[in-house]
């Protein structure tokens, strides 16, 4: 750390100061500055973490050029279920036969209550619906003819793009984000191809392409303007009392309603911005790596896990995006401490049923055909956490010292070690997170017995 900003200069150099301070939003204290950026800190932001913002051109992960290229959608594990013939044979269990029926619904963890929450829980994420449309424009923004108004210039309104950087996000969390966040969009994130089955060829897939200035959804490509240049990255809590109980039913429930919430607000946030004029692409899993894109919209890092980690709600997230032609300010990456935290820690490896998640460092070798290789990080064998328990296992998150209540005086205590990213500190953290009892599994009973006011998605653990 060296020498101290003050808030006043540090809101100045982000040019959102004003706007944020009158607009309600929480602002960061400004702690200091490194090499790198700001050092931050936030409880209402990151969770209490010191957070170090960094330059967009050194984000927090390592790639080779050489070898890293755009993923074919094709390969990710959702897909390869469909067409790769090493993926058509594998043992699969009727689970919920075997639950429901044989059982009578009564297995703890896996009852018909619990089947029921999961199962409403991912209805809007698989309703047949123009949700991620990338020309859908619906009611009052056609009835009040907003598109024919040309793209809004925030100057109408004595604002900067900084101010309107703001409002969207504001508005994407009003529309259901818990966080919410910008970044230049990097070409590599996307895929090189979507994955486009027929009944004749199931492993058809069409190619993604960024030239020019062409926006369309065709039968031999999708097309995707150069000048659509940013994205905005949606991050939605899971609920923690529900991932608690995994591999319990309740934990599919929770995995289930956050994609459901990405899909309503990634298709919201885009209809907003078409409002206002301007081009937008909403997305879930689609059209490209939402973690890559998350971390450099500034909404946290890559962990051993193989998942975002952030401040605030450790991995228990979902991801969505809604890529634009909106000039909108990027957000900058941001470091508190996971890699140095994750080569020490291992608490989701050790607790993966699956043996999906590996040990020891970092490395450059994929060891799955769903791995895109090229970046320096943990690769995990995601053939083995699909095909486990019916693809309904959050214990990596359960388990993960990240995932705690804000009230937890032990996540006070590891925010503490994490900031001094003391890698035998951070295995005393691990000893003591599961000798407190935390990552143990929450029987299905209790979370039904809870108060509904903590068990509400998005609101914070009650003390």
């Amino acid at each position: 750390m060296t020498d101290k900003i003050n808030r006043r200069d540090f809101l100045k150099v982000l040019g959102t100061g004003a706007t944020a301070l009158s607009a309600g939003f929480a602002v960061p204290n400004v702690v200091g500055t490194t090499e790198r950026g700001y050092l931050l800190e936030s409880k209402e932001l990151y969770g209490g973490f010191l957070v170090e913002t960094l330059s967009k051109n050194d984000p927090p992960y390592e790639i080779d050029p050489d070898v890293i290229e755009r993923m074919n959608e094709k390969f990710t594990i959702f897909s390869r279920n469909r067409w790769d013939p090493k993926r058509q044979d594998r043992p699969q269990e009727n689970l919920t036969k075997q639950r429901l029926v044989d059982k009578g619904g009564k297995v703890p963890n896996q009852t018909r209550l619990d089947y029921a929450l999961m199962a409403a829980s991912w209805g809007t994420a698989f309703m047949d619906s123009p949700h991620y449309d990338w020309h859908l424009s619906t009611g009052m923004i056609m009835g009040m003819g907003l598109p024919k108004l040309g793209p809004w210039d925030p100057a109408d309104l004595d604002m900067t793009w900084e101010d309107a950087s703001l409002a969207v996000k504001h508005a994407a969390n009003f529309y259901g984000a818990s966080l919410s966040g910008i970044a230049e969009l990097n070409p590599l994130w996307l895929y090189s191809d979507h994955y486009a089955p027929s009944e004749e060829d199931m492993e058809r897939t069409i190619p993604i392409t960024s030239d020019g200035e062409r926006l369309e959804q065709a039968e031999d490509a999708w097309y995707i303007p150069e000048s659509m240049n940013r994205v905005i990255v949606l991050a939605f809590e899971e609920d923690f009392g529900g991932i608690a109980n995994s591999p319990g039913r309740l934990a599919s429930a929770a995995t289930g309603n956050g994609y459901s919430r990405m899909k309503f607000t990634s298709f919201h946030l885009a209809e907003f911005i078409r409002a206002l004029g301007y081009r937008a692409i909403p997305a879930g899993n689609g059209v490209g790596l939402s973690v890559p894109m998350a971390i450099d919209a500034g909404l946290g890092q890559y962990g051993r896990l193989n998942l975002l980690i952030t401040p605030k709600y450790g991995p228990r997230v979902r991801l969505a995006k809604v890529i634009t032609d909106m000039p909108l300010v990027p957000d900058s990456p941001i470091n508190f401490g996971v890699t140095e935290f994750c080569e020490v820690c291992e608490l989701c490896a050790e607790h993966c049923p699956s043996g999906t998640i590996p040990r020891g460092p970092r490395t450059w070798e994929p060891v799955s055909d769903s791995n895109n290789p090229g970046a320096l990080k943990w690769y995990c064998e995601l053939e083995k956490c699909y095909d486990f328990n019916g693809f309904s296992c959050s214990n990596c998150k359960r388990v993960c010292p990240f995932n705690k209540p804000n009230n937890s005086w032990l996540h006070q205590a590891t925010r503490a070690i994490v900031k001094g990213k003391s890698g035998a500190l951070d295995r005393i953290m691990t000893t003591l997170d599961q000798a407190s009892g935390y990552g143990e599994q929450l029987q299905d009973e209790e979370w039904w017995k809870m108060d509904p006011e903590t068990t509400i998605t998005s609101r914070e653990m009650k003390s």
